[in-house]
């Protein structure tokens, strides 16, 4: 059997979602380009570090581990299936990364931002639709695949609740999260120009954010004509980076609302971040952990309770 036909099928008996399935596969066909080897059979230390020799010269040490934790999960398959009498991966070891810098934002970049959208006429259009979408990022944390695929009957204006759909989950989950009062105006008012834009009342299936309705230059997703596309949430932060001269994007926002929710103003007050890994839809403690930056201010506090008798 091919590597890449055992991926085919690794991802076939999985649920996975369509952008996760179409990484792994890529995958595996990078395995196979780099490594020189194709049948499963052929699998060894050499081909292992051949692929991994390759990769460095053509990408960054955490590329590499990215591609590495797929292959180690469709190697350990393929052992628990007997299509292999061993995992060459069980023992392979990530690269070293240097300390990643902060992915967080400065609550003075996202006011800059926020200024730029409401006053330059020169700003990204629609630029209301846009400072709503900033907004909402912020007080939700969703991701950027989440955003495009809420849906009218995930929000509950009423009881404050939004339904974080299995539509747009990594992991096909779904769960609730509040809604922020100074969120609600915001939501009404683009139900309302939504409304506006399709001539009716929006109904069951229709998607919360579509900027093609507002704007004619930008074109719906082919595979959905009733919903935008995350490539131009993308977009539209790299214009905005750009224009305000500062590093803006919808997962920055996100590291941002951990950073925020878990380095509360009152340092005497414990974080929770239990609550920050609900709001994001965590799984793992630990992936929480990875979005947060405690500032200093807070750790000296911690210090400054210490004592020792002088």
């Amino acid at each position: 059997m091919r590597i890449t036909e055992a991926a085919e099928l690794y991802i076939a008996l999985n649920v996975y979602q369509p952008d996760t399935a179409a990484t792994m596969l890529r995958v595996a066909k990078l395995f196979e380009e780099r490594s020189g080897v194709s049948q499963i059979r052929d699998l060894g230390f050499t081909p292992i570090m051949k692929f991994r020799n390759e990769t460095f010269k053509v990408a960054k040490a955490v590329t590499y581990n990215g591609y590495l934790r797929y292959l180690k999960l469709l190697s350990k398959w393929l052992l628990e299936e007997a299509y292999v009498e061993r995992d060459w991966f069980a023992k392979v070891k990530a690269a070293p990364l240097p300390e990643a810098p902060p992915k967080t934002i400065d609550e003075k970049v996202l006011v800059k931002a926020i200024s730029y959208l409401k006053t330059d006429s020169n700003a990204p259009q629609p630029a209301w639709f846009w400072l709503i979408v900033i907004r909402f990022l912020y007080f939700t944390g969703v991701r950027r695949r989440q955003i495009v695929s809420i849906e009218i009957q995930d929000l509950n204006l009423d009881k404050q609740l939004l339904t974080c759909s299995y539509r747009g989950s990594k992991t096909h989950r779904q769960w609730d999260i509040p809604i922020a009062d100074d969120l609600i105006p915001d939501l009404e008012y683009l139900v309302r120009r939504t409304e506006d834009a399709l001539g009716r009342e929006m109904r069951e299936g229709d998607r919360l954010f579509n900027v093609c309705l507002f704007y004619h230059r930008y074109k719906p997703d082919p595979e959905n004509p009733l919903a935008m596309r995350r490539e131009q949430v993308t977009g539209f932060m790299k214009r905005l980076s750009q224009k305000i001269g500062q590093r803006i994007g919808a997962h920055r926002i996100r590291h941002t609302t951990a950073t925020v929710l878990c380095n509360p103003e009152d340092e005497e007050q414990e974080p929770d971040i239990f609550s920050v890994q609900k709001l994001l839809g965590h799984t793992q403690l630990s992936t929480t952990r990875t979005y947060v930056k405690t500032k200093v201010a807070r750790i000296r506090t911690q210090v400054n309770r210490m004592s020792l008798p002088k």
